[in-house]
């Protein structure tokens, strides 16, 4: 067969494949085709960010670093904790980064600047602290927080790790024991992490190698056989827009599709968790995008670059990482 008819084949070969793709995720937006809208502003660092049931808005840093805000359904807000008072530290100054709340309407807090697991009570008042170090070892600065559906917390520690010298971990924290165990290590910079829906595989980004690496969840709650779920592309492939694009902070929808913000290219990045395909790409609202988390049909997203929070309408749901609307 001549090299061109192959090559006209090969072709053939993408575009139904790319068809196929399009027909299995027709419910999400083309990419590029949603405009962000400003949800809150005013924070120095946004982070976080977390949403209940109510649709009250829960982000890091509000006004000030290490600060937790509250932003109610009607648009009241103001500062729910300070950990500066609740949890004063010496030599340390801490600063939330990830947000998650668990199934009482608790904050879990990765307290990037003390290096801390954190749990504040819904009204703010309370705050203890989960864990700070495993096998005697303090932690350099826990990045992000995930939860399973049995309320065990899930975190990575990245620490001073780069691609030569990949030394950063991901930890277990056994919310019935109160167990710290370490997961992974290894890692070039680990900074989002996020549960399957399936409750079987755990997937963290590996920002310094700008991809997201999974694991197996076992029944004895350890990880196993590590591997690459995705490369991001460094170059403009279509309409998905290339770079040397760290991944941050990371959500499931209830199709298990993995929604990744992208630091420097501030962009969301959609991966199809069960076949490791890039399927959508959408504004961020700007550039420096840390973490991201869904409500009511829209993707709320944190800017730092514009102290920011934004909100995508998706019209698709985020998977009930907490249980308390409905079991997968």
């Amino acid at each position: 067969m001549p090299r061109g008819t192959i090559f006209l084949v090969c072709l053939g070969c993408l575009a139904a494949w790319a068809d196929a793709v399009g027909e299995e995720h027709a419910d999400l937006p083309p990419s590029h085709s949603v405009d962000p809208e400003l949800a809150a502003t005013g924070l120095a660092f946004a982070a976080g960010p977390a949403l209940n049931g109510a649709g009250d808005l829960f982000v890091a840093n509000y006004r000030e670093l290490g600060t937790i805000g509250r932003i109610t359904a009607d648009g009241t807000a103001s500062i729910l904790a300070d950990l500066h008072t609740l949890v004063p530290m010496n030599g340390r100054i801490p600063q939330a980064n990830g947000l998650k709340l668990d199934s009482v309407g608790r904050l879990l807090v990765a307290d990037v600047g003390g290096g801390r697991l954190l749990r504040v009570s819904p009204c703010g008042s309370q705050l203890e602290v989960l864990a700070e170090r495993a096998e005697g070892k303090r932690f350099e600065d826990i990045n992000d927080v995930a939860l399973d559906l049995r309320g065990n917390i899930y975190f990575t520690n990245p620490g001073d790790s780069t691609a030569d010298d990949p030394t950063g971990s991901v930890y277990r924290y056994d919310v019935r024991t109160g167990r710290t165990t370490l997961l992974a290590t290894g890692l070039a910079y680990p900074t989002g992490i996020a549960v399957t829906v399936d409750q079987e595989r755990l997937c963290v980004a590996e920002s310094r190698q700008y991809r997201v690496v999974m694991y197996d969840l076992t029944e004895d709650g350890t990880a196993e056989n590590r591997r690459v779920l995705v490369d991001f592309p460094d170059e403009t492939r279509g309409a998905f827009v290339g770079g040397k694009f760290d991944p941050a902070g990371m959500v499931v929808d209830t199709r298990n599709r993995l929604f990744v913000a992208m630091w420097r290219g501030g962009v969301i990045n959609v991966v199809d968790v069960d076949t490791g395909l890039l399927i959508r790409q959408y504004d961020a609202g700007g550039g420096r995008a840390t973490n991201c988390h869904f409500h009511n049909g829209y993707l709320y997203t944190t800017v730092a670059a514009k102290e920011a929070v934004f909100r995508l309408k998706l019209g698709v749901n985020g998977f009930d990482y907490n249980g308390t609307l409905h079991a997968p």
